[in-house]
């Protein structure tokens, strides 16, 4: 992921300075916009874990956290994945999605005792975790998400020391 997203700034780049000599063409500016907007589009990506990567939650996390642990091959999860990532995206900056394969990290699901797939975790700013089991429509993802997110009109809190 990190390779393509590399890449699609490249080319982005590449494609703006041929528009900034003025040697471009319309079909060259289209171009360049719509790589601007991939590379929009896979910032508000989910961030995925494999076998080697830590995933733990102590004290309090600087935004809240909604983890899906899925496989490839469970048709809910196929059904899930794209919700996930749409609602990832709208909430970019507010909530952190991570997406986890059981397959290729199983030591994750273990950690967290995920038994049935799809199963996302909800974590609030102070680690209070909640899950939820099976397939979930986008309507009811943005409920769970909203759940977890901080209440604009409370006052802010200090982190313990």
């Amino acid at each position: 992921m990190k390779k393509k997203l590399i890449g699609i700034v490249a080319m982005a780049c590449a494609l703006l300075g041929m528009t900034a000599c003025g040697n471009s063409t319309s079909k060259e500016v289209k171009a360049a916009e719509a790589t601007a907007e991939a590379v929009d589009e896979a910032a508000g990506a989910p961030i995925e874990l494999g076998e080697n990567d830590i995933l733990e939650f102590d004290g309090v996390i600087p935004m809240p956290v909604v983890v899906d642990f899925s496989a490839s091959w469970c048709p809910p999860c196929k059904q899930l994945h794209p919700i996930f990532n749409q609602v990832a995206r709208k909430y970019h900056g507010k909530v952190k999605f991570i997406y986890i394969d059981v397959d290729k990290a199983p030591q994750l699901a273990k950690q967290y005792g995920v038994e049935s797939v799809p199963t996302l975790l909800f974590v609030n700013q102070q680690c209070v975790i909640d899950r939820n089991i099976g397939f979930m429509t986008e309507e009811e993802l943005i409920g769970a998400v909203e759940s977890i997110m901080p209440d604009p009109n409370a006052a802010p809190t200090i982190a313990p020391r």
